[in-house]
Parts: C-alpha cells; sequence; structure tokens
C-alpha cells in the first residue's frame, strides 16, 4: 500500500475525491434502513469520480454529523464493509476519516478492508470543536498502527483544522513540529478558515518541513487549483464538485470532469 505517498513522491499532484456516506448506525442521524442503500451511494460516487480520473478517493461519515468522542461498534462494521467493497473495485489510493476522530477505530478499519491511508483531524494537542473538546491523537494511532502490525497505512494528520480552534497552543509552527517529529505523521492536511489562511499555513509549513507531504484539506475549486499546486502535494476535493457547493449534496458529472481537466493542464506543466 502507500500508494498516496508513492504519487506524492512521484510528483503527480493527486486529487482526491471523498466519498461521503448516510448515517450509519450509531451516529446521531441514524432512522434505520439496511446496509445496501449505504454501500450502493458510496460505489456510485466512487465510480463517477473514478471515471472522470480523480486519482485517489477518502471515504467519511459525513451523514453523522453531530458527532461524539467515538464510534460505535456499528459503524466501524459498516465502514469497514464500505471501505472493502470500494477497495475491490478500486486500485488507486483508498483513505479513511471518520469524524468522530476515533484514531484507533480508523487503523482498525484500514487494516481490515486494505484502506491506504487515514486522515486524523485533531492529531496533537487540542482544539474546541463545534460538538466539544477534541484532544490530540497521535499516541492512539501510532499504538494501534503497530498493535495491528499495519504499518503500510500511512497517518495525514490536520494541523489547525478550520473546524476547530487551538487550545493552549504554542502556535501554528509548532504544531507542524509535533506532528511530524514527535507524533509521528507521514503527511500533512492543512486548511485555514479562509482560502488566505490556508495559503499562509502552507507557506509556513514550507518553511518548517519542507520534504514532509502536505495535502490541502478543503476551499480548492478549479480556479484555485493552480495556485495550490505551488505549494501543496495534493488536495482533498468535494463541495467545489457538488450541485450544491457544499458538503452535502450530490456530485455533477460536468465540474468533476471540468475540475481533473484544469487539474491535468496544470499538472502537466509543472
Amino acid at each position: 500500500m502507500r500508494k498516496l505517498l508513492s504519487l506524492i513522491q512521484a510528483g503527480a499532484k493527486p486529487i482526491i475525491g471523498m466519498v461521503q456516506l448516510g448515517a450509519l448506525p450509531g451516529g446521531s442521524r441514524y432512522r434505520g434502513g439496511g446496509i445496501h442503500t449505504i454501500v450502493q451511494a458510496a460505489l456510485d460516487e466512487a465510480t463517477l469520480l473514478a471515471k472522470h480520473g480523480v486519482d485517489a478517493l477518502m471515504v467519511q461519515n459525513l451523514g453523522d454529523l453531530p458527532v461524539g468522542a467515538r464510534v460505535s461498534s456499528a459503524q466501524l462494521a459498516w465502514m469497514t464493509r464500505v471501505a472493502t467493497e470500494i477497495r475491490s473495485r478500486f486500485d488507486g489510493p483508498l483513505g479513511l476519516n471518520f469524524l468522530e476522530n476515533d484514531a484507533e477505530a480508523m487503523l482498525a478499519v484500514a487494516s481490515a478492508a486494505g484502506v491506504d491511508f487515514v486522515r486524523i483531524k485533531v492529531y496533537v494537542g487540542a482544539m474546541m470543536t463545534p460538538f466539544g473538546v477534541e484532544s490530540g491523537q497521535a499516541f492512539a494511532a501510532i499504538r494501534a498502527r503497530n498493535a495491528l502490525d499495519a504499518a503500510a497505512v500511512a497517518i495525514f494528520a490536520d494541523v489547525h483544522d478550520r473546524t476547530g480552534t487551538p487550545i493552549a497552543s504554542g502556535g501554528f509552527a509548532e504544531d507542524i513540529d509535533y506532528a511530524t517529529r514527535l507524533g509521528g505523521a507521514d503527511g500533512l492536511v492543512l486548511t485555514g478558515k479562509t482560502y488566505a489562511q490556508t495559503l499562509e499555513f502552507l507557506r509556513g509549513a514550507r518553511e518548517r518541513v519542507r520534504s514532509t507531504p502536505i495535502l490541502v484539506g478543503g476551499g480548492v475549486t478549479e480556479k484555485n487549483f493552480a495556485e495550490v499546486a505551488k505549494l501543496a502535494d495534493g488536495v482533498i476535493v468535494s463541495s467545489s464538485l457538488k450541485d450544491t457547493s457544499g458538503a452535502f449534496g450530490a456530485f455533477v458529472p460536468a465540474k468533476v470532469e471540468s475540475f481533473m481537466n484544469e487539474a491535468k493542464r496544470v499538472r502537466s506543466q509543472t
């Protein structure tokens, strides 16, 4: 595995498309129903994204907002099924993010389903989020990866993610250092509260950790991809490709195709 890291190291500037699930059992919004609807919707999104040349996919339980601190056993089981089904049909890098920021659960699913990487939104320090205080998961993530013999699963750590506010932080530069040097993250995910702050984060991180892979976690559009690609090693996209221009909604094939055409144009020139 580690396909995403290989793409980054080759200078491919991969585009990572989100496959965002409906409510899972144990989540706050689940109201019954079988797993087949969830699986089919996920496969449909994955197929559409792959058809238009998206380089990697990442599965996320968006429908479970608002979230708690840990996932339920049912969420863990259903996510494993979804990831396994996508893995069996998609050869590219496959990632996973539980919005509950449950690192142990993410590594468990990843090791069982052949997932290539996980995204952990609070990795070091602590953040005040809309759903309470979340603490860094570096210890839990590294311990789980070792215990599960899952060294091939790459860990991408968010630092100062836009959905929260750092608590008693020594600053962005210090937390970048902690996430990589002390926390052992394989790569970073950076997303400011504004697009301007995202660029500021990227420039600051490049000065601090020049060789560490950096992804932009949100706010990337067809119009700004060229600028982002000068600083980042890859991007995670979802909202700009949907009919709502927001996280919740359906992908518009024409938007996906247009974004990927722009990405190919930019990448051909670098």
